[in-house]
């Protein structure tokens, strides 16, 4: 009697939903790797700009007070100013100078950020103290820029600072630059204050200056102070021709950003819910607003504040 055989059982296939579950239909060949391989630029221009804007961000501990912020380097940049106005340029006047660096050293030394200083005096206290008389006075300020050729741009991006550089009826101006170890919550700014003026005639009308909504108006200690003003990176790059930059940049980078969220947002969902492998379409054209958003973050991060 022959003997029975062993019948072999047929392995119970694996549901197709427990594959699912454990990623067993998801084979990491060349394929799979293919649809996933955009990602790795995007991530090598996310990580380029961070680094940019790390060492951009600084450079102000780095240069301090090795950067070119001399007397005569603001003066040239002013007069280079003032020269494609078609105007005369300003003499650097020994007084102003004093006032403009006690202005300086003082906000350094109490940590203020302000024309007016704590105890209310004016900024003409300064100059009246100095020994200059005028006829005609302003003031600019500025700290957290890493040169005077970006102070000075910087200040050109605003119409009221501008109006100060450019004002036909100065006729000197001083300089005052401190290097901040710690200021306003930042580390290592340098604080530059610079300080215009015509010397007084006998019988003249004296009035002082400094950047408000209406331009050489005498300002008085109950008037309101006014508000400290960003400057970005780009707006450094423009010679202070275009201030509007800033605005129009950070609308095309955010454009780029919510883009590239929407494409791969309805990818991602169809990924999750359908189980669809994540097919990438034209890369270059996300890596190209990828590029854009993190260019726009950079260049409008701020450079300095001025006032």
């Amino acid at each position: 009697m022959p003997l029975a055989q062993k019948t072999k059982k047929k392995p119970v296939p694996t549901p197709a939903h427990h594959k699912k579950r454990v990623a067993g239909h998801h084979k990491k060949n060349s394929h799979y790797v293919k649809t996933y391989w955009p990602y790795l630029p995007m991530l090598f221009v996310v990580g380029l700009g961070m680094i940019a804007n790390s060492v951009w961000g600084g450079s102000h501990s780095v240069l301090g007070a090795s950067s070119d912020y001399s007397s005569q380097a603001l003066l040239d940049d002013t007069n280079t100013q003032r020269a494609a106005a078609h105007e005369l340029g300003l003499t650097i006047d020994t007084e102003l100078t004093e006032a403009a660096q006690a202005k300086a050293v003082d906000m350094v030394q109490r940590n203020y950020w302000s024309h007016n200083t704590p105890d209310g005096l004016a900024p003409w206290t300064f100059i009246a103290k100095a020994g200059y008389s005028y006829e005609k006075a302003g003031e600019n300020l500025a700290y957290g820029f890493d040169n005077a050729d970006e102070t000075i741009t910087g200040w050109m991006n605003s119409p009221e600072h501008k109006a100060n550089i450019l004002n036909t009826g100065y006729k000197n101006v001083g300089f005052g630059v401190v290097s901040a170890p710690h200021f306003q919550g930042k580390e290592g700014a340098i604080v530059v204050v610079a300080m215009y003026g015509a010397p007084a005639d006998a019988g003249a009308n004296i009035s002082f200056s400094v950047p408000q909504t209406t331009a050489n108006t005498p300002v008085k200690l109950n008037d309101k102070e006014p508000a400290a003003r960003l400057v970005s990176r780009v707006q450094t790059l423009s010679s202070g021709e275009a201030a509007w930059t800033t605005l129009v940049l950070s609308v095309i980078a955010v454009m780029a950003l919510t883009l590239f969220l929407i494409r791969h947002g309805y990818r991602l969902h169809r990924l999750v819910t359908k189980g669809e492998h994540f097919v990438m379409k034209h890369p270059l054209l996300d890596i190209g607003f990828i590029a854009i958003a993190t260019v726009g973050f950079v260049l409008t991060r701020t450079s300095g504040i001025i006032r």
